[in-house]
């Protein structure tokens, strides 16, 4: 089974909501600057807005998106676990559903989704559930790495683990206090991801749509030397017969 796409049904269905999406918005922003690090071209202003109406989540795309623990955590803000899933006692209360996603076939099923499609890397949003990144990508005993991003004066850590080419990127969470939320941080993770990606993985957005009456993004070549690197020890991440892409864990 394909993992879940934003396809061009869906695009129209939801165009309305899509500009209420603050989290896919800031992914958007983070897939567009590994974009440009990829193809080496000058990161645009507007180029996350192109991508984001255009390409994020897209059938032939360079990402997919997956949740650990795929029911959300708050229904509506106002609803209480316990009432919004009443008449389901597999579900109640909130840890025996949390216990039956680890023990049960989602975290196995996220697991074979990621040995199927082999992406380059996996991101996975909020240290806070390290543990079960681990568990449920089988990272046990793997030696990991860590990564001081720090584009201005906040540092943001990240740490990697690399396994049968595919590089998991443990990061902060988007939003909140310690997590990545300003434009600086999330442009300079996505140039961070971008280096493990490479030019093919994004020939389906090489130029840019234009989104209502912008102009088209054209890509604007950058001399080598500005290109990033990651550490020797991540370079596993570059194997030329993975399947594009990353995959956003959200918890």
């Amino acid at each position: 089974m394909a993992p879940p796409a934003w396809d061009a049904v869906f695009r129209h269905q939801h165009r309305e909501d899509m500009g209420k999406w603050f989290g896919h918005q800031c992914v958007a922003r983070i897939m567009a600057a590994a974009r440009a690090e990829a193809l080496r071209v000058r990161l645009g202003d507007n180029d996350w807005e192109q991508y984001y109406w255009r390409h994020l989540y897209s059938p032939r795309g360079a990402e997919f998106r997956l949740s650990l623990f795929p029911l959300p955590a708050h229904v509506d803000g106002r609803t209480t676990w316990s009432k919004a899933f009443r008449g389901q006692p597999e579900l109640i209360p909130q840890s025996r559903y949390l216990n039956l996603c680890r023990d049960g076939e989602r975290f196995r099923f996220l697991g074979k989704t990621r040995a199927r499609w082999r992406p380059k890397a996996v991101i996975c949003l909020s240290h806070r559930h390290t543990d079960e990144y681990i568990e449920a990508f089988s990272l046990g005993g793997l030696a990991s790495e860590e990564y001081a991003l720090q584009p201005a004066d906040q540092v943001r850590r990240l740490r990697l683990f690399t396994k049968d080419g595919t590089t998991w990127i443990i990061c902060p969470a988007i939003g909140g206090s310690a997590g990545m939320t300003s434009q600086v941080q999330l442009d300079a993770f996505g140039k961070f991801l971008g280096t493990c990606l490479a030019e093919s993985d994004f020939q389906h957005c090489v130029d840019l749509d234009a989104v209502e009456h912008t102009p088209p993004a054209r890509p604007e070549r950058l001399p080598e030397p500005y290109q990033m690197r990651l550490p020797a020890e991540a370079v596993g991440c570059r194997t030329g017969e993975a399947r594009a892409g990353n995959c956003e864990t959200f918890a």
